[in-house]
């Protein structure tokens, strides 16, 4: 499973207030320290806190209670897959009948192989399985199978996307490794569909080798085949809560203490006039020298600023410390999604949502 957005959003909350001190340290010239405190009952965990260790100034981000939003709490948003195209367009095709392998690489985030796809046509005469199989490199060719599966025989004679599901299943193929998957068949009754303009922002590594009685051959990067390589399915699921946040500044005397109240209070305030494009449609002179490229951090992040407060100035001693603090109070509505990962497409049951 995973969160594309938290339930719990003090953490993100304490991110971005970090980011406003840090961005802002010419202007303010403070070290600030940002304190996210979890609990049923965050201010009594603040009042354990050691005030003997305690770093001021200090910022502090309490859950002051949530709320689900009964018209969006786990909404089955949909299912998908990803997956790595492999070329682009069908320019060519080679008939199989040696082996052919291609390259592939993972270039965003590591890929568990759950099935391949690949463009094929069906010439005759015999309606032999093609198997694929995932090769790991050694001297730039296919050294090791780590993987395989088999496409049946197909009779089509027209272009075809023609799927097969590798195994084992848990094959993960890593961010920016190199690998090869091969293809072939007994007697040739098929055409690859092949890319031989590659464009290298669809295929980084794009290497095609064939083998034959002495091996593989000369690895030419011109050209590779057109194909998939999909990874696992995911069953989507997604809602909302609205939140009410609490941020307690506190200092050592009031000016500084009203100084970074105000701070926070105007970066709130322009995401709570904002929207997720503000970043890009800000051309008014921005006199006071502060940067506000990232007002829309939170909302990018699914965080929709309602309303927000600022409480009266409160003094109180604590040890041989008098200290001065101010309250924001925040209302805000967070959405959220959560990623179930299945095996395979067909392990959705769209009428049985019990368990998700």
């Amino acid at each position: 499973m995973k969160y594309n957005q938290p339930r719990d959003i003090k953490k993100v909350f304490a991110v971005f207030l970090n980011k406003i001190f840090s961005l802002n340290e010419k202007w303010f010239n403070e070290d600030i320290e940002v304190v996210s405190l979890s609990g049923q009952n965050s201010p009594n965990v603040f009042e354990q806190y050691p005030w003997n260790k305690e770093k001021y100034p200090l910022v502090v981000v309490f859950a002051e209670g949530s709320s689900d939003d009964q018209w969006a709490i786990d909404s089955r948003i949909g299912n998908y897959w990803t997956s790595l195209l492999i070329g682009q367009t069908p320019r060519s095709y080679v008939e199989l009948l040696n082996p052919i392998a291609f390259g592939v690489t993972p270039g965003v985030y590591p890929l568990t192989l759950r099935s391949v796809d690949l463009a094929v046509q069906y010439k005759g005469p015999y309606e032999e399985d093609i198997t694929v199989k995932l090769w790991s490199i050694s001297g730039s060719y296919p050294n090791q199978v780590l993987a395989s599966g088999s496409i049946k025989g197909k009779s089509s004679t027209q272009m075809e996307w023609a799927t097969t599901i590798m195994y084992p299943q848990s094959t993960v193929l890593e961010k920016g490794i190199n690998y090869f998957i091969s293809v072939e068949t007994e007697d040739g009754s098929y055409y690859l569909m092949l890319d031989t303009d590659v464009d290298a922002s669809i295929t980084p590594w794009a290497r095609y080798t064939v083998s034959g009685s002495s091996g593989w051959s000369t690895i030419d990067a011109t050209k590779t085949a057109l194909a998939r390589v999909n990874g696992p399915v995911f069953y989507r699921i997604g809602g909302g809560q609205e939140n009410r946040i609490r941020i307690f500044v506190e200092s050592k005397d009031l000016p500084t203490t009203q100084k970074i109240t105000e701070l926070i209070y105007l970066y709130l305030h322009l995401i709570k006039h904002s929207n997720p494009q503000r970043k890009v449609k800000m051309d008014a002179p921005n006199e006071s020298g502060m940067d506000y490229d990232f007002v829309s951090d939170l909302t990018d992040q699914g965080i929709y600023i309602i309303d927000v407060d600022k409480g009266s100035e409160t003094v109180r001693n604590r040890g041989n410390d008098r200290l001065f603090s101010i309250d924001l109070i925040i209302t805000c509505y967070g959405s959220w999604v959560e990623d179930f990962s299945l095996p395979t497409l067909d392990d959705i049951n769209i009428e049985d949502v019990s368990g998700y």
